[in-house]
């Protein structure tokens, strides 16, 4: 009876284990996938054929040299097998490089994101997503939240702080609940930083020096926001510019801790000098000096030491009151969830309507579309029958206009004789007419089977 209970309480544990796991950050009500597969019913996406439909797009990328920014919106929202990854890229990437890129409806940024996050294809998304230039895709606060939220859960945390600096390059803090996600992503980035390798530098492997002339050479130039790459100055810079806005004792951790990963010396003392006159209480969480010590640790040898130790000095200095304990990821969390309980109501709502509103304005552009083809047809059929007037009018009044026309052609003659002669003037001019002619007359071999 004992060893039958004992197995009971146990199975109890490992069903409580497992039946009612701890939930993270966002519902799967945030998400919207219901709404997002509804899509697929509308009657305009009903009728591509995403296979047909590609190689339509590609056919008038080859004849025209572009693509409409309708057409890959449709194309992005009908597909869902992975293996349309490649082709989606393309288009996307032929979009960007054309004068249409202005036109890119905002649903084909979603839909852009939703297809290769359901589909698994993180690489190409952070990919596409950091490639600006040549994609052109830019999330909105809904695909952020949804994006670090699901690599978050995956423990994933440095894919989750490649996603979190992105908002912050467009220097965008709307919305509380990304701004807390992306505090959150980078700090948790921050316990793993090496699973986000600095990117290699460029190595030039040519063997043959090629000179060029220019007219000018370009300064080289470092705009200390997107020309950034090193991962450790990009993180930083993401806490300390959420922190800055978040302006407490959180907020201030985070941007003293960011500060110094984006090696941003100065800046720190003139904080420190503002926050001890301004503030003096809970000025900081005590944690961050740790994890200041841990960061600093990984620093190059080549870094300014001196400073980095003029800085602990003056932190070690501080009293007591000026700092607040706590655990900071913790506290993070905590501020996660608030944003949410708060927000996450208003965005699910927000982002309903955007999906009623974008099928109607993708129907609204292709309509408009539909109806330029149809004027630039008529215009071109207008033009082909003024010209068949033109030349049945030449052939009927032929006669009545004969003297007309004799004096066109001897003046055509003339004009041709007064160019030949100049051509003819030219030094050497016979030699290179006759080498012409030589060419144009000359017959290839023909290759014929050889005899054993």
């Amino acid at each position: 009876m004992l060893k039958t209970l004992r197995c009971g309480r146990r199975s109890y544990r490992v069903l409580q284990d497992t039946v009612v796991p701890r939930r993270l950050f966002l519902s799967e009500a945030y998400r919207c996938d219901e709404a997002w597969q509804a899509r697929l019913q509308a009657p305009l996406l009903q009728k591509i054929h995403p296979e047909n439909f590609f190689l339509e797009l590609e056919q008038k990328q080859n004849v025209q040299g572009k693509v409409s920014a309708v057409d890959v919106d449709m194309f992005a929202n009908a597909i869902i097998e992975k293996y349309q990854v490649k082709e989606l890229l393309s288009l996307l990437h032929n979009l960007r490089c054309s004068s249409e890129t202005s036109n890119t409806l905002e649903s084909t940024h979603h839909a852009v994101i939703k297809y290769l996050l359901n589909n698994d294809c993180t690489e190409e998304l952070v990919y596409v997503l950091h490639d600006r230039l040549n994609y052109g895709i830019f999330p909105d606060h809904h695909c952020y939240n949804v994006l670090m939220d699901k690599y978050i859960k995956a423990k994933d945390y440095a894919n989750a702080a490649k996603i979190a600096v992105l908002p912050m390059l467009q220097e965008d803090f709307d919305n509380p609940i990304t701004n807390t996600l992306c505090l959150y992503s980078c700090y948790k980035h921050l316990d793993k930083p090496n699973d986000w390798p600095e990117p290699p530098a460029p190595v030039d492997d040519s063997k043959e020096e090629i000179k060029i002339r220019v007219k000018y050479l370009r300064n080289p130039f470092f705009d200390d926001h997107f020309d950034i790459t090193n991962p450790r100055d990009l993180v930083g810079k993401t806490l300390a510019f959420y922190g800055k806005h978040m302006n407490n004792t959180l907020g201030r951790t985070c941007q003293l801790r960011g500060l110094m990963l984006y090696r941003k010396y100065d800046d720190i003392r003139n904080l420190m000098d503002q926050w001890l006159n301004n503030v003096k209480h809970n000025v900081l969480y005590e944690e961050v000096l740790d994890l200041i010590k841990k960061d600093t640790e990984n620093f190059p040898e080549t870094e300014n030491s001196s400073q980095i130790e003029n800085i602990m000095s003056n932190l070690s200095n501080f009293k007591s009151e000026n700092f607040s304990t706590g655990n900071v990821t913790e506290v993070l969390e905590n501020e996660v969830k608030s944003a949410i309980d708060k927000q996450a109501d208003t965005d699910i709502a927000e982002q309903l309507k955007k999906y009623i509103e974008w099928e109607k304005l993708r129907e609204k552009v292709l309509e408009s579309q539909i109806q330029k083809i149809k004027v630039q047809a008529r215009l071109e059929n207008i033009q082909k029958i003024k010209k068949e007037i033109q030349q049945k009018e030449m052939i009927l009044t032929f006669f009545d206009k004969e003297e007309e026309i004799e004096l066109k052609i001897l003046q055509l003659q003339a004009e041709e004789k007064a160019e030949m002669d100049r051509v003819l003037g030219m030094y050497n001019a016979e030699t290179k007419l006759k080498k012409l002619e030589e060419e144009e007359e000359y017959v290839p071999p023909t290759i014929g089977k050889a005899s054993n």
